[in-house]
Parts: structure tokens; C-alpha cells; sequence
């Protein structure tokens, strides 16, 4: 009986230091893999006109910077009520980018410090006067 009783004792705290050790070692394992993957953000996001104005060129440059580089409206213009994808190239890692859009006339309006990391799709409005975004 003695006999029984201590194997049953050592069974349950052997079965708990398995059971421990295999905890442990599962979120060490986990912990080290995720230090060696690279996060990825994407900065792709799609513009919607709602200005209630055709949009004939957009430029986006990484905020701070002084110039704003080439057009990258990826269709001839942006009717009010449509929308586009801009897509980047995956060698850029800039978080915050700064918007602006011309129309017909070279009228240019400017969105500052727009966080791409977090943003996927930017709805361009002008109400009473004011230019504004929303952000998704």
C-alpha cells in the first residue's frame, strides 16, 4: 500500500513538472520567434473624393520634407464621388505623410501627418469652405 501511494505521488509531480516545463517552454519559444520576425506596415491606402471637385493630381511625401515629388494619382483625374488605390513601393518605412491634391485650375489643398501605419482608406471632403479628411 505504502508502494502504491509513493508511486502515485511521484506520478502526479512528475505529470506537473511536464506540465510545467512544457508551459515554459512553449511561451519561451514563442517569445524568441517573435523577436526575430520584422514587422511589415503597409502605408497602401485609398483616397475617396468627396470634395465635390475633379482632383487632377495628388502628392504625398513623408511629413517634414520640403518637396512633394511627382503626381501619383494613378488615373488621369479623381471625379467627386470616386475613389483609387495608392499603393507604395515596399522599400519605403515612413509612417506619417502629409496629402495634397490639385484641381483644374492648380488649386492645392494640404493634409499634414497622416499616419499611414494606421490608416487604409482617407475620404477627402470640403464642407462650408473648409477642407477636411476622414480617416479608416
Amino acid at each position: 500500500m505504502k508502494k502504491m501511494k509513493f508511486f502515485s505521488v511521484l506520478m502526479v509531480f512528475a505529470l506537473s513538472v511536464f506540465i510545467l516545463a512544457g508551459c515554459g517552454g512553449s511561451s519561451s519559444a514563442d517569445n524568441s520567434s517573435s523577436a526575430d520576425e520584422t514587422t511589415v506596415y503597409s502605408q497602401d491606402f485609398t483616397v475617396v473624393n468627396e470634395t465635390g471637385i475633379e482632383i487632377y493630381a495628388l502628392y504625398v511625401s513623408p511629413t517634414g520634407e520640403a518637396s512633394w515629388g511627382d503626381d501619383i494619382l494613378t488615373t488621369d483625374t479623381l471625379p467627386t464621388g470616386s475613389s483609387t488605390d495608392i499603393i507604395f513601393d515596399t522599400e519605403v518605412e515612413e509612417q506619417y505623410w502629409d496629402l495634397m491634391i490639385a484641381d483644374s485650375a492648380g488649386t492645392t489643398v494640404e493634409w499634414s501627418n497622416i499616419d499611414l501605419f494606421a490608416v487604409s482608406e482617407i475620404t477627402l471632403k470640403i464642407e462650408n469652405g473648409t477642407p477636411t479628411a476622414t480617416f479608416k
